[in-house]
């Protein structure tokens, strides 16, 4: 993976057994689809939103989706006859749609210079900003994107803590008003 993020970096996408991350939201929901049927997001990971060489997504995203569920179907037969429908949305696309810099879903790479402490940068790790009352929360915050939930539940951790202690600050400066 660290090779792929590396040609991420340089405008490359990758295309020899890209990192890929399948999800069947189906599974926990079946009424996202009609019955017997199946929702499926296929996320690969690691591409980048500019492109070398003056190329760009829109020539080359659905070749590139074709060649990853071509990867797929060599561990699920039927997938490919399976999509009634898809929808590709590449880096370029998430940008454009959603205005997610740099088109990357998790708000930053998920390698060592952007986990735990790091993330989002160093010295805001702990969902906190310079602007008393203004907290940080989502995909580009600790754990990263993909746990669903954790960063949230994080968050509002860290904000209750905060009103306690300013509950705290203001009875011991003001005294109780019981």
């Amino acid at each position: 993976m660290d090779l792929q993020q590396a040609q991420a970096r340089a405008g490359i996408p990758a295309s020899d057994a890209p990192h890929v991350e399948l999800c069947f939201p189906t599974v926990a929901d079946p009424s996202l689809a009609p019955d017997g049927m199946h929702i499926a997001t296929i996320d690969v990971n690691s591409q980048p939103c500019t492109l070398h060489e003056g190329r760009s997504w829109d020539d080359i995203k659905e070749e590139t989706a074709d060649r990853v569920v071509a990867q797929l179907s060599e561990h699920f037969p039927t997938l490919e006859a399976a999509i009634l429908h898809r929808q590709v949305l590449t880096p370029l696309d998430m940008q454009r749609l959603w205005n997610v810099t740099g088109g990357h879903a998790l708000h930053g790479d998920m390698g060592d210079h952007q986990v735990f402490f790091f993330r989002p940068v160093p010295g805001y790790a702990d969902y906190r900003t310079p602007l008393r009352g203004l907290y940080l929360c989502g995909a580009g915050t600790h754990p990263g994107g993909g746990v669903s939930g954790t960063n949230g539940r994080n968050c509002a951790r860290e904000v209750l803590c905060d009103a306690k202690e300013a509950r705290r600050s203001f009875r011991l400066r003001y005294g109780s008003r019981r």
